[in-house]
């Protein structure tokens, strides 16, 4: 199969999604698939309906399996499966049948990711699985690295960081591996660089900088995840036990669309909220500006928009006032995302 999974993990921060949401129950939620997270813990906000697009057929896969895991296994089986354990096959054969047969055969001749987690199984996960392997014994020891991410106050993080982190090998090696040429190369897809005209390298140095710097990154999961492989202290939000419950009980609102986003916003148009992840930052103007008059002629007045910036500027609030105003546009202060540049949350106001 051409497609595979590029992303087994959502990289924004559904905190964010959830902290914005003005849905009510019973709402009609439009989701990008990506790594199924995010749609999963929409499923909190107990909508109507819950439609995940993807254009990449292994992407549904992906949260078609999260979704029955959720369906037939208790939290901590969940969890376990999930993450990779001894018993990982024995919890897919439980719940393989529960899969629609496409996503049966293709996790059949992937038993390997099972085994390994199907968390870590994603393009840009591996990448990061390099990066953590080979790259950082070159840069710094698990001892350095775990003192990095210990409780301490603010000033004590930002001392450390610029005496012991912020090293000559750190600032190289870093922007190396995060070049454009060798993140397009082997982390994400070359084209989704096509629109940034910043050098990519030394703007993930300044945000990861920035982010490094402050107290909020030792809780950070997605930055334990990257420097160590575990998500810790705390799990993405439709992992913490707390919301299990919840998401899966409003399982069966959640639909499965392959197509493109573009395609399925003309087939339906009573949405309330849209979560369209960071889907801007791969279009060009004239792109986003047709995607706009998709928006415009089918999102019902008062429908809620939700995405990311992360290199390229694209926010419809600034471009189209006389549509769109903003709910919120948020630095990566408060966001877990922090190689993000904004996140955004938006209101329709023209019918």
């Amino acid at each position: 199969m051409r497609d595979r999974i590029k992303y087994a993990n959502c990289w924004e921060d559904a905190d964010r999604l959830l902290t914005l949401n003005y849905t009510k129950a019973g709402s009609a939620i439009l989701s990008i698939a990506s790594g199924g997270d995010n749609a999963l813990a929409l499923l909190s906000t107990k909508p109507k309906i819950l439609i995940a697009v993807d254009v990449n057929k292994a992407q549904l896969f992906l949260c078609e399996l999260k979704a029955v895991a959720f369906a037939e296994l208790s939290y901590e089986e969940l969890i376990n499966f999930l993450f990779g354990s001894s018993e990982a096959n024995a919890y897919y054969e439980k719940i393989k049948n529960q899969l629609s047969p496409a996503c049966k055969q293709f996790w059949n001749n992937h038993l390997q990711f099972i085994q390994q987690g199907v968390v870590h199984c994603g393009k840009f996960e591996q990448y990061f699985q390099f990066f953590r392997k080979y790259m950082m014994p070159w840069i710094h020891s698990k001892t350095t690295v775990t003192e990095l991410l210990r409780n301490k106050s603010e000033l004590e993080q930002a001392t450390f960081y610029q005496q012991h982190w912020n090293t000559f090998t750190w600032k190289f090696l870093f922007r190396v591996f995060f070049s454009k040429f060798i993140l397009g190369r082997f982390g994400r897809t070359k084209s989704y660089l096509d629109q940034v005209e910043v050098s990519v390298s030394e703007f993930i140095y300044k945000q990861a900088e920035h982010h490094l710097k402050q107290s909020a990154c030792q809780t950070n999961y997605f930055l334990h995840y990257i420097l160590t492989g575990k998500f810790e202290p705390q799990l993405p939000f439709y992992l913490r036990k707390e919301n299990y419950q919840t998401i899966k009980e409003n399982l069966q609102s959640l639909v499965f669309k392959h197509e493109s986003i573009e395609n399925y916003l003309q087939q339906e148009n009573d949405i309330h909220y849209c979560n369209f992840s960071n889907i801007f930052e791969y279009m060009s103007k004239d792109s986003f500006n047709e995607f706009y008059q998709l928006l415009r002629k089918y999102l019902p007045h008062e429908a809620q928009i939700n995405y990311w910036n992360l290199m390229v500027d694209r926010m419809f609030a600034t471009s189209f006032p006389q549509t769109f105003s903003s709910v919120q546009t948020q630095s990566t202060e408060i966001d877990k995302g922090f190689f993000y540049k904004r996140f955004v949350s938006e209101i329709k106001h023209e019918r």
